[in-house]
């Protein structure tokens, strides 16, 4: 996994006048609730992120969070009565991001795959495919925003979501944002195996257009589900270089919406307890001129979608 030298960025969480932050004593207070819920997903999906190098960490101490955080004990997966490892299938990891690669409008090793293209609709439906694989519970919203959801023992607490996007600006590197949504599914993945039983519902988000490839708006997807009213009234004139509407484009990939149907994806305030992105920015121009980070991966905890960020 590479990083740019760049700044850390985050493009999921954004600020919403819609969505106002909780007090910071009610935000702590909530968070301390379940202590040990978001270091322990946070814990796997840096394991998916540097799955290459997952040999060796401890199996116990990870498990024993998963307990605390599920309530019970995880079961045993019938080998002599000891439960299945924590271990990232890093090799099936690894094929998914390079089969996901594939669906590009430009040359490998670089990426181009553009908001509601012919390559970004079979992205989509590769990403629907693995979560089907997973037993996930699958849905879209009105922009194609995507949501795998593992439904918790209580699934009426708010979930605990993660993911990033698939979208890439021209001549980008494959982990790009895929990282975000590939390990999290990986991340899911490893915890079935394992026997672990979600108490809260897990949710993976692969949000749409985050680049701001077609329409030269960044963040669409997150930003709506945010409460962005703003961006409504600009996507309801919004075009493209080709004069093709916003609406026309989305419903050129099977995303039949009218303007007014934006406001449905509006969140509810309490739809998600926290929310986790690994993500990292990485092209192949760095790579060229022997200018490489490979530790440099950024990984953010979130109150809500709007904007109240705990930084680990």
């Amino acid at each position: 996994l590479m990083s740019s030298s760049s700044p850390p960025h985050h493009t999921t969480a954004v600020p919403s006048r819609h969505l106002p932050p909780l007090p910071s004593g009610q935000r702590k207070q909530q968070l301390r609730a379940e202590p040990t819920m978001l270091p322990f997903l946070l814990s796997l999906l840096l394991l998916t992120g540097a799955a290459a190098g997952v040999q060796g960490h401890d199996d116990a101490a990870a498990r024993r969070t998963m307990e605390e955080f599920a309530g019970f004990p995880a079961s045993d997966d019938g080998e002599g009565g000891r439960a299945s490892p924590l271990r990232v299938d890093s090799e099936s990891l690894q094929r998914q991001i390079d089969e996901l690669a594939s669906f590009s409008d430009s040359p490998a090793p670089s990426v181009t795959r553009v908001l509601y293209s012919d390559k970004d609709v079979q992205a989509r439906r590769y990403i629907k495919g693995i979560m089907k694989q997973l037993g996930l519970s699958v849905r879209e919203d009105a922009v194609g925003n995507i949501f795998g959801r593992w439904v918790g023992s209580e699934a009426e607490l708010g979930a605990v979501a993660t993911g990033s996007h698939v979208d890439a600006i021209p001549f980008s590197g494959k982990y790009d944002g895929v990282v975000g949504v590939l390990g999290a599914l990986e991340a899911i993945s490893v915890l079935q195996r394992s026997g672990f039983q979600p108490k809260r519902s897990l949710e993976v988000i692969m949000f749409t257009s985050e680049e701001p490839t077609r329409f030269g708006i960044s963040c669409l997807g997150s930003r709506l589900m945010a409460g962005s009213e703003e961006l409504v009234r600009s996507l309801k004139r919004t075009v493209d270089n080709h004069n093709v509407s916003f609406v026309d484009a989305a419903d050129s990939a099977g995303y039949k919406i009218h303007p007014d149907d934006l406001h449905n994806v509006f969140l509810n305030q309490d739809a998600y307890f926290a929310f986790i992105e690994l993500h990292i920015e990485q092209g192949p121009i760095l790579e060229k001129e022997g200018r490489i980070c490979f530790s440099c991966i950024s990984t953010y905890v979130v109150r809500n979608i709007s904007y109240s960020w705990l930084f680990l």
